[in-house]
């Protein structure tokens, strides 16, 4: 007896006989049936549906034969399974691979063996459809054909039942899912399937769902608009996301965002809707607003009255204050300024990311305009002992709207004072770029750290930097920079190292 070897491919081989989950299952009729027709084709008294599993072969179905398993060892179906084409021993006696084999001398003696390999789709052979008898023979050719269709008939219920677990299995998956999945037909949107949060939220069945629409689930859709998004779909776009509403078991409605996205599912589109509750978010929203009605209503304007009333004591307004009060006042002066700055920050971020930050796009004249900002930052910059210099190219028009490029320019040029060495310069330029034109802000400072750069126009991002005019802002000046500057179709960035900072910005250029 010779002992079977092990195939090339083993690992991958038995990766596909365990996916289709069928060893030691329980008989199945099926199977019972197509070894039964299997011995009547043959004129076999014995057949055998059988999967070769690492150490053993086990019988699905066996037709006269009993049902277990055997040794790999001892299996002749170990040597059939090495084979591209149908296996066949006419006389085991007479075959030096089996002389010997125990096995083959009963009860019942097998004298003769035909088998079909179980071939997966990938061209691994994990079994054999197989006939047996006690007799030595030799099969027709029809029967030779007829083995090897009923092999492949085996299989595809053995597809068949694999691809019904993976899909009961990703069922129970999507059922599991806090958001509500539906499937919908994209030309008359029918539904197709629903996850289990969805028939909850809609209080049905899916055999009831099935074939209605959203219009049948609630009279109050619109069904044109619903259209509208499907043809969006069609004509290339990624997703469409919009709101609704959902009616909840108490009668009230709860507001949820829906995405749809089109899927080819082997030639038939369909729609993938995701439906989430966002109460908790529109609760958050309401929160925010507060907030930001509180910040700016009631911190806001009484900051703005102290910041002016300090503002005048240090002016003299009050009359002479002594040194220590002067003192005292000025560093009031100082933070009211401050705190009124980061007010200003959250206020300005609030409305670009509300979409309430309107733009006035208009042409302009670039060095002009870094003349304002350069006049209005002059102050400061004196203050900090820093000179600066307006340079660049004249005549270089762009379109910006004036208010918001000052507010990023000042934003820029007040970050280069605070970095930049005492008795240093900072730089206000602008040069053209193409058909744009670029604003620059250079400083002679440090430069940007390296642990900060993917950071640096995050909000609330602050770099650690070792400097004594160096104060701590908001954290939000660059990143309300970078959403003005995109807001108005333009491009932020910079190029840092030490000794040389440049932040530029670049607008389209008008002729």
């Amino acid at each position: 007896m010779r002992t079977p070897p092990t195939p090339a491919g083993e690992a991958k081989r038995l990766a596909d006989l365990y996916d289709y989950g069928i060893l030691d299952t329980p008989a199945e009729r099926v199977f019972d049936e197509i070894a039964q027709l299997a011995a009547t084709i043959c004129g076999t008294p014995y057949a055998a549906v059988t999967l070769v599993d690492g150490e053993r072969q086990w019988f699905k179905a066996a037709h006269g034969l009993p049902r277990g398993e055997i040794g790999r060892q001892e299996s002749i179906c170990g040597h059939a399974i090495l084979e591209q084409e149908l296996f066949e021993v006419r006389d085991t006696v007479r075959d030096e691979r089996f002389a010997g084999n125990r096995l083959l001398d009963g009860p019942p003696p097998i004298r003769f063996y035909g088998g079909s390999q179980l071939s997966t789709p990938r061209g691994n052979n994990i079994g054999m459809l197989c006939v047996l008898d006690r007799e030595p023979r030799e099969l027709s050719g029809a029967q030779r054909v007829a083995l090897e269709q009923l092999a492949g008939i085996v299989m595809s219920v053995l597809e068949a039942s694999r691809q019904t677990r993976l899909l009961s299995w990703f069922g129970s998956l999507l059922d599991r899912v806090s958001e509500e999945i539906y499937i919908l037909e994209p030309n008359a949107l029918r539904f197709l399937y629903a996850n289990a949060t969805a028939l909850r939220a809609l209080g049905t069945t899916l055999d009831q769902l099935r074939g209605q629409t959203p219009l049948d689930i609630r009279g109050d859709c619109d069904m044109d608009k619903f259209r509208g998004y499907v043809r969006e779909l069609q004509a290339g776009a990624p997703q469409v996301v919009f709101e609704s509403t959902r009616p909840a078991a108490d009668g009230r409605s709860y507001p949820v965002e829906v995405r749809w996205q089109l899927q080819g599912t082997r030639g038939l589109p369909v729609i993938l809707s995701l439906v989430q509750d966002i109460s908790r978010r529109k609760a958050v929203d309401r929160m925010k607003d507060e907030f930001i009605s509180v910040v700016n209503h009631e911190l806001r304007t009484p900051l703005t009255s102290i910041h002016g009333a300090v503002k005048l004591l240090q002016q003299g307004a009050g009359g002479v204050l002594p040194q220590a009060a002067g003192r005292l006042v000025g560093l009031a002066v100082q933070n009211t300024e401050r705190l009124r700055q980061i007010v200003d920050d959250i206020l300005d971020l609030e409305k670009i990311a509300s979409g309430r930050m309107e733009f006035d796009i208009e042409t302009l004249d670039a060095q002009a305009e870094l003349a304002r900002v350069l006049q209005a930052c002059e102050l400061a910059a004196q203050a900090a002992d820093i000179r600066l210099a307006l340079r660049g190219e004249p005549a270089l028009r762009l379109r910006a709207d004036r208010q918001r490029l000052h507010q990023v320019i000042a934003n820029l040029v007040s970050n280069a004072i605070k970095y930049a060495p005492a008795g240093s310069e900072v730089t206000l330029q602008a040069l053209r770029e193409a058909d744009r034109v670029q604003l620059q802000v250079i400083d002679r400072g440090p430069g940007v750290p390296d642990s900060f750069r993917a950071l640096i126009f995050q909000r609330f991002a602050q770099a650690e930097m070792d400097t004594s005019r160096h104060k701590g802002g908001s954290g939000l000046g660059l990143s309300i920079a970078k959403e003005m500057t995109e807001q108005m179709g333009g491009r932020i960035g910079y190029e840092s190292q030490p000794g040389h900072t440049c932040f530029h910005i670049s607008f389209a250029g008008q002729p």
